[in-house]
C-alpha cells in the first residue's frame, strides 16, 4: 500500500507546477475473493492467464480473487475444453453470472450455442453470449456480445443501497465493490460540497459505462448526463434509470465527439472515468472551455492523470486534491480520486530574459499563437511586465515543447533584421523518437519546394524500444519540414498526426502515453545585430521522460 501511495506521488511530482494535497492510500477490503470480472484466455484444456511476456496459457484454477460466482462458472466452463474458443470475459451481477465466449471461428456458432444452453440450463451462468474476434483485432473482447441463451442484461448494484444498474455483456466494472462504493460515496459528497448552493445542479459524466455513478448522481436530485460510447450500456442506464423513477440523460456517444457538438452548453461540474490512455488533448481542452465549477477524475493510471493535470493546469483547471485507492489488491495497479477546481494558468517558465528578447519554456498542446479552439503562449506571455507588446519569434505547433524566442518589443524585432538575411538567423536543437531504427547519424537534404537544399541533420541518443531517440538540429522556427524529412524517408516522428504511422502511434498512445508528436526544442540560440548569439535550453519535458522510461530507457 506505501508503494501504491508512492507510485501517484511520484507520477505527480514529475510535474512540479503541481501541488496538490495528497491522501494516504486507501485500502480495499476484502483482498481475497472480490473481482466481479474476469478476462480469461484459452487454449486446449487450459482456461486462465497469459504468461508475462508471452502468448502461453497458463491454466489457473481456483483463483483465489475471483469471487465465487465467477470461480463456479469457470469451473464449469473448464470441464468443456477443449472448445474453438480463445477466451472468455465473465461479469457478477446480483443476479448470476454472464458469460461471453471469445472466438475467432464463426462457424462455431452452433458448437458454442450448445455449451451455451447447457451452462443456462444447468445454473452455471445467468447468461451466454458469443464475440467473434474481427481478423486483424489485437484485442481480446473485440466483436460486439451476441446474447444466444438468457437474459440480455442483468440487475447489478454495489450495495444495498445503491441504486441498481444493468449489466450487459462486455461492459465495463470496477474489479472492487467495496472499493467503487467509496469512490462513488466520495463523488456525491465532494460535488455537494463544491457545488454548496446549487439548486439541482447539472452534472455531466463522461465514460459512464453502464450508469451506476449517474445513477447514485442522479438519486439526489441533480441533472445529471451520463455519456458513455459502448451503446448498449448507457442504454440500459436510461432502462435503470426509468425503472427507479430517476431523472437521467443517457447519451450514446463518443465522449470526445459529444464535447465537441457543445457549443456553449454549461455543466457545474464534470465527472470523468476514462481508460488507461486518459483524456485525448482535444477532450482535455474542451472540458476547459466549459470551465465547470468542479472537474472530478477518475483514474486507473497516475502517469496519464498527472499528463493531464499538467494540461488541464494551463487550462484553467488546477488539481488540488488525489486520493490513491487499491482498486485491485495483490497487483500493482494504482486507482486514484483526483478533484480540480478553476485557478489561473500559471506563468510560462522563463528561460532567458533581457532588455530586448525573452525564451520561455513552451508546453505541449499549446498554440504560439491565439486560436478559437484553445489558450495560446503569447498571451500568457504578455502578463509577465515589460512584455505586453511581445511577439513570437518562433512558430511551434501545439505539439512542440520547449524552447520559444519572443521579441519584447518592435525595436527588438529590428535587430533580428540586421543579420542581413529574410528571417532571423538561429539554430534550434529538438529531441524526437522516430519510427525503426536509424544510423549513428546523418542529414536529409530536401529536394523540393522553397527549402531545397536544406534539411535537418540528427545524431542517434539511443535505440529505444526498436525506435530511434534522436537529436535534430533545424534551422526551421517550427516543425513542418523537419517531421516531412523523417517522414520522408520511412522514419516518421511517432506520434506525429499528419505524417505518421498510424499503428505505431495508437500503440505508443494506449501503452505508453504518448498523445502528440515526440518532439521537443532543448536548445536553441538566437543572433542579434548580426554578431552576438543569445543561448536558452529546456530539458525534456516530463510527458516525453515518461515515454523513454516506459518504453524501457532508464536515463
Amino acid at each position: 500500500m506505501a508503494r501504491k501511495g508512492q507510485g501517484l506521488r511520484a507520477a505527480l511530482s514529475t510535474y512540479t507546477s503541481l501541488e496538490p494535497e495528497l491522501k494516504e492510500p486507501r485500502a480495499a477490503r476484502p483482498t481475497l475473493e472480490y473481482r466481479l470480472r474476469a478476462k480469461l484466455v484459452s487454449r486446449g484444456r487450459a482456461l486462465g492467464l497469459f504468461e508475462r511476456g508471452t502468448h502461453t496459457v497458463i491454466d489457473v484454477e481456483g483463483c483465489r480473487v475471483l469471487s465465487p460466482a465467477l470461480t463456479r462458472t469457470s469451473a464449469a466452463l473448464r470441464r468443456l475444453l477443449p472448445l474453438p474458443i480463445h477466451g472468455a470475459d465473465l461479469r457478477e451481477t446480483s443476479e448470476g453470472v454472464l458469460l461471453t465466449l471469445l472466438t475467432e471461428q464463426p462457424r462455431a456458432r452452433a458448437v458454442l450455442e450448445e455449451v451455451a444452453r447447457r451452462m443456462v440450463e444447468q445454473g452455471e451462468a445467468l447468461s451466454v453470449a458469443i464475440a467473434v474476434r474481427r481478423e486483424g483485432d489485437v484485442r481480446l473482447l473485440a466483436g460486439e456480445p451476441e446474447v444466444v441463451h438468457g437474459p440480455t442484461a442483468a440487475r447489478h448494484a454495489l450495495g444495498p443501497d445503491a441504486p441498481y444498474a444493468y449489466a450487459a455483456h462486455g461492459g465495463f466494472v470496477q474489479a472492487h465493490a467495496a472499493q467503487a462504493s467509496y469512490v462513488y460515496g466520495a463523488l456525491v459528497q465532494g460535488l455537494s460540497v463544491r457545488l454548496a448552493g446549487a439548486s439541482e445542479p447539472a452534472l455531466l459524466e463522461l465514460f459512464a459505462g453502464n450508469g451506476s455513478l449517474a445513477l447514485a448522481l442522479a438519486r439526489t436530485g441533480a441533472r445529471v448526463t451520463a455519456v458513455e460510447a459502448y451503446a448498449p450500456a448507457i442504454e440500459l442506464a436510461e432502462r435503470a434509470a426509468r425503472e427507479q423513477g430517476l431523472t437521467l440523460r443517457a447519451v450514446a456517444d463518443d465522449a470526445t465527439r459529444f464535447m465537441r457538438e457543445q457549443g456553449t452548453a454549461r455543466f457545474d461540474a464534470v465527472i470523468v472515468n476514462p481508460p488507461r490512455r486518459g483524456l485525448t488533448p482535444e477532450l482535455r481542452r474542451a472540458v476547459g472551455r466549459m470551465a465547470p465549477r468542479a472537474l472530478a477524475y477518475v483514474s486507473c493510471n497516475p502517469h496519464t492523470l498527472a499528463r493531464d493535470a499538467w494540461h488541464l493546469q494551463r487550462l484553467g483547471l488546477n488539481l488540488v486534491h488525489a486520493e490513491p485507492l487499491d482498486m485491485i489488491p495483490w497487483s500493482d495497479a494504482i486507482e486514484a480520486l483526483a478533484w480540480f477546481v478553476p485557478a489561473p494558468p500559471p506563468a510560462p517558465r522563463v528561460l532567458h530574459e533581457d532588455d530586448d528578447f525573452l525564451a520561455v519554456e513552451k508546453a505541449p498542446y499549446e498554440a504560439v499563437n491565439a486560436t478559437a479552439e484553445q489558450p495560446d503562449l503569447t498571451t500568457r506571455v504578455r502578463l509577465r511586465p515589460g512584455c505586453e507588446d511581445a511577439r513570437a519569434i518562433d512558430a511551434w505547433g501545439p505539439s512542440v515543447s520547449g524552447v520559444c524566442w519572443f521579441t519584447k518589443h518592435a525595436a527588438a524585432a529590428r535587430q533580428l533584421r540586421n543579420t542581413g538575411d529574410a528571417a532571423p538567423r538561429a539554430e534550434r536543437t529538438l529531441s524526437t523518437l522516430v519510427r525503426g531504427n536509424l544510423r549513428k547519424q546523418g542529414t536529409i537534404i530536401r529536394r523540393e519546394g522553397e527549402s531545397a537544399g536544406r534539411g535537418s541533420r540528427y545524431k542517434k541518443l539511443a535505440d529505444v524500444g526498436r525506435h530511434a531517440w534522436l537529436s535534430v538540429l533545424s534551422d526551421d522556427a517550427d516543425e513542418a519540414s523537419l517531421l516531412g524529412d523523417f517522414a520522408s524517408i520511412g522514419h516518421p516522428v511517432l506520434g506525429d498526426a499528419e505524417s505518421g504511422d498510424l499503428a505505431s502511434n495508437q500503440f505508443l498512445e494506449h501503452r505508453h502515453g504518448l498523445d502528440r508528436a515526440f518532439l521537443h526544442c532543448t536548445h536553441s540560440r538566437l543572433q542579434v545585430d548580426g554578431a552576438s548569439w543569445l543561448v536558452a535550453e529546456s530539458a525534456l519535458a516530463p510527458d516525453l521522460s515518461r515515454v523513454l522510461a516506459s518504453l524501457g530507457r532508464s536515463d
